[in-house]
Protein backbone atom coordinates (compact mmCIF):
# COMPACT_ATOMS: atom_id res chain seq x y z
CA UNK A 1 0.00 0.00 0.00
CA UNK A 2 1.10 3.21 -0.97
CA UNK A 3 1.77 6.01 0.98
CA UNK A 4 -0.91 8.09 -0.66
CA UNK A 5 -3.46 5.34 -0.43
CA UNK A 6 -2.93 5.30 3.65
CA UNK A 7 -3.79 9.10 3.63
CA UNK A 8 -7.07 8.29 1.82
CA UNK A 9 -7.69 5.87 4.46
CA UNK A 10 -7.49 9.03 6.97
CA UNK A 11 -8.84 11.30 4.72
CA UNK A 12 -12.14 8.77 3.88
CA UNK A 13 -12.47 8.48 8.06
CA UNK A 14 -12.27 11.85 8.36
CA UNK A 15 -15.06 12.97 6.16
CA UNK A 16 -17.39 9.89 7.40
CA UNK A 17 -16.60 11.51 11.14
CA UNK A 18 -17.54 14.99 9.89
CA UNK A 19 -20.39 13.86 7.82
CA UNK A 20 -21.71 11.94 11.37
CA UNK A 21 -21.68 14.87 13.07
CA UNK A 22 -22.62 17.71 10.83
CA UNK A 23 -25.80 15.80 8.91
CA UNK A 24 -27.74 15.12 12.43
CA UNK A 25 -27.20 19.21 12.61
CA UNK A 26 -28.98 19.66 9.47
CA UNK A 27 -31.19 17.85 9.74
CA UNK A 28 -32.37 18.77 12.89
CA UNK A 29 -32.24 22.68 11.27
CA UNK A 30 -34.29 21.74 9.00
CA UNK A 31 -37.23 19.65 10.68
CA UNK A 32 -37.39 21.55 14.40
CA UNK A 33 -39.94 24.34 15.19
CA UNK A 34 -39.24 27.79 15.16
CA UNK A 35 -40.95 29.49 17.38
CA UNK A 36 -38.85 32.28 19.20
CA UNK A 37 -40.90 33.58 22.40
CA UNK A 38 -39.69 36.60 25.08
CA UNK A 39 -39.80 33.23 27.26
CA UNK A 40 -36.98 31.59 25.58
CA UNK A 41 -35.01 34.73 25.03
CA UNK A 42 -34.47 35.15 28.58
CA UNK A 43 -31.44 33.49 29.96
CA UNK A 44 -32.14 30.43 32.29
CA UNK A 45 -30.63 30.03 35.35
CA UNK A 46 -31.48 27.36 37.82
CA UNK A 47 -35.50 27.78 36.33
CA UNK A 48 -35.60 31.21 37.93
CA UNK A 49 -36.02 34.63 36.48
CA UNK A 50 -32.66 36.26 36.33
CA UNK A 51 -32.85 39.57 38.18
CA UNK A 52 -30.66 42.18 38.54
CA UNK A 53 -27.38 42.58 36.50
CA UNK A 54 -25.65 39.81 34.99
CA UNK A 55 -22.04 41.16 35.46
CA UNK A 56 -21.71 39.83 39.17
CA UNK A 57 -18.61 39.11 41.40
CA UNK A 58 -18.99 35.49 42.05
CA UNK A 59 -17.17 34.20 45.38
CA UNK A 60 -14.45 32.22 44.10
CA UNK A 61 -14.77 29.40 47.20
CA UNK A 62 -17.10 27.77 44.61
CA UNK A 63 -14.36 27.49 42.01
CA UNK A 64 -11.91 26.23 44.50
CA UNK A 65 -14.47 23.61 45.94
CA UNK A 66 -15.02 22.28 42.64
CA UNK A 67 -11.61 21.75 41.41
CA UNK A 68 -10.69 20.35 44.86
CA UNK A 69 -13.83 17.94 44.29
CA UNK A 70 -12.34 16.85 40.44
CA UNK A 71 -9.37 16.64 41.46
CA UNK A 72 -9.56 14.09 44.38
CA UNK A 73 -12.68 12.47 42.78
CA UNK A 74 -10.82 11.37 39.11
CA UNK A 75 -7.44 10.34 41.61
CA UNK A 76 -10.00 8.24 43.38
CA UNK A 77 -11.04 6.57 40.44
CA UNK A 78 -7.66 5.58 39.62
CA UNK A 79 -7.74 3.23 43.08
CA UNK A 80 -9.87 0.50 40.73
CA UNK A 81 -7.63 -0.27 38.23
CA UNK A 82 -5.28 -0.53 41.58
CA UNK A 83 -7.69 -2.84 42.80
CA UNK A 84 -7.76 -5.20 39.63
CA UNK A 85 -4.41 -5.60 39.39
CA UNK A 86 -3.56 -5.77 42.99
CA UNK A 87 -6.01 -9.14 42.69
CA UNK A 88 -4.47 -10.04 40.07
CA UNK A 89 -0.84 -10.04 41.73
CA UNK A 90 -2.55 -11.80 45.16
CA UNK A 91 -3.62 -15.05 43.71
CA UNK A 92 -0.03 -15.39 42.44
CA UNK A 93 1.17 -14.43 45.85
CA UNK A 94 3.46 -11.07 44.60
CA UNK A 95 0.94 -8.04 46.15
CA UNK A 96 3.86 -6.76 48.16
CA UNK A 97 4.88 -4.60 45.54
CA UNK A 98 1.45 -3.46 44.55
CA UNK A 99 0.54 -2.65 48.00
CA UNK A 100 3.49 -0.56 48.18
CA UNK A 101 2.60 1.14 45.27
CA UNK A 102 -1.47 1.61 46.25
CA UNK A 103 -0.43 2.73 49.79
CA UNK A 104 2.24 5.60 48.25
CA UNK A 105 -0.39 6.74 46.14
CA UNK A 106 -3.04 7.36 48.40
CA UNK A 107 -0.49 9.07 50.96
CA UNK A 108 0.00 11.50 47.82
CA UNK A 109 -3.60 12.11 48.29
CA UNK A 110 -3.55 12.56 51.93
CA UNK A 111 -0.50 14.89 51.45
CA UNK A 112 -2.34 16.81 49.31
CA UNK A 113 -6.14 16.94 51.07
CA UNK A 114 -4.02 17.98 54.17
CA UNK A 115 -2.26 20.85 52.62
CA UNK A 116 -5.93 21.87 51.01
CA UNK A 117 -7.26 21.80 54.68
CA UNK A 118 -4.12 23.50 56.24
CA UNK A 119 -4.26 26.45 53.56
CA UNK A 120 -8.00 26.69 54.06
CA UNK A 121 -9.57 26.06 50.83
CA UNK A 122 -12.13 23.71 52.48
CA UNK A 123 -13.30 26.37 54.63
CA UNK A 124 -16.77 27.19 53.19
CA UNK A 125 -17.07 29.74 55.99
CA UNK A 126 -14.02 32.08 56.11
CA UNK A 127 -14.02 35.62 58.06
CA UNK A 128 -13.43 38.48 56.28
CA UNK A 129 -10.26 39.24 58.05
CA UNK A 130 -8.84 36.43 56.44
CA UNK A 131 -9.50 37.01 52.95
CA UNK A 132 -7.17 38.67 50.47
CA UNK A 133 -7.42 42.40 49.20
CA UNK A 134 -8.81 43.47 52.49
CA UNK A 135 -8.08 46.86 53.88
CA UNK A 136 -6.71 46.51 57.81
CA UNK A 137 -6.48 49.65 59.54
CA UNK A 138 -5.54 50.04 63.82
CA UNK A 139 -8.81 49.78 65.42
CA UNK A 140 -11.02 49.70 62.52
CA UNK A 141 -13.08 46.17 61.25
CA UNK A 142 -11.57 44.94 57.76
CA UNK A 143 -13.65 46.37 55.27
CA UNK A 144 -12.80 45.28 51.39
CA UNK A 145 -11.03 47.64 49.52
CA UNK A 146 -13.68 50.60 47.73
CA UNK A 147 -14.44 50.70 44.17
CA UNK A 148 -13.84 53.90 42.37
CA UNK A 149 -17.50 54.80 40.28
CA UNK A 150 -17.62 58.10 38.51
CA UNK A 151 -20.84 59.13 39.11
CA UNK A 152 -21.09 60.38 35.03
CA UNK A 153 -21.01 56.55 34.41
CA UNK A 154 -23.02 55.12 37.05
CA UNK A 155 -26.56 53.94 35.72
CA UNK A 156 -29.26 53.39 37.48
CA UNK A 157 -30.49 49.64 38.08
CA UNK A 158 -33.00 48.82 36.18
CA UNK A 159 -36.65 48.44 37.93
CA UNK A 160 -37.56 44.58 37.35
CA UNK A 161 -41.14 43.57 37.92
CA UNK A 162 -41.26 39.59 38.33
CA UNK A 163 -45.37 39.54 38.41
CA UNK A 164 -45.78 40.45 34.77
CA UNK A 165 -42.95 38.03 33.54
CA UNK A 166 -44.38 35.14 35.59
CA UNK A 167 -47.77 36.16 34.30
CA UNK A 168 -47.21 35.91 30.85
CA UNK A 169 -45.03 32.79 30.97
CA UNK A 170 -47.86 31.63 32.89
CA UNK A 171 -50.98 32.83 30.71
CA UNK A 172 -52.98 30.56 28.17
CA UNK A 173 -51.55 31.02 24.15
CA UNK A 174 -53.88 32.72 22.57
CA UNK A 175 -54.67 32.70 19.23
CA UNK A 176 -54.76 36.38 16.63
CA UNK A 177 -58.58 35.05 15.83
CA UNK A 178 -59.18 35.50 19.80
CA UNK A 179 -58.42 39.56 19.54
CA UNK A 180 -59.82 40.29 16.38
Amino acid sequence: MSMIEQYQAVLVFLLVGVAMVVSPMLMLALVRPNKPSVAKSIPYECGMDPVGDANVCFDLRFYTDALIFVVFDVEAVFMFPWAKVFTAYAKEGQSGFVLTEGLIFVGILLLGLIYVWAKGDIDWVKSLSEGRGVVRREGLVPTLPAIEIDAADAEPLPEFEAEPVIAAATAPATSHADHH
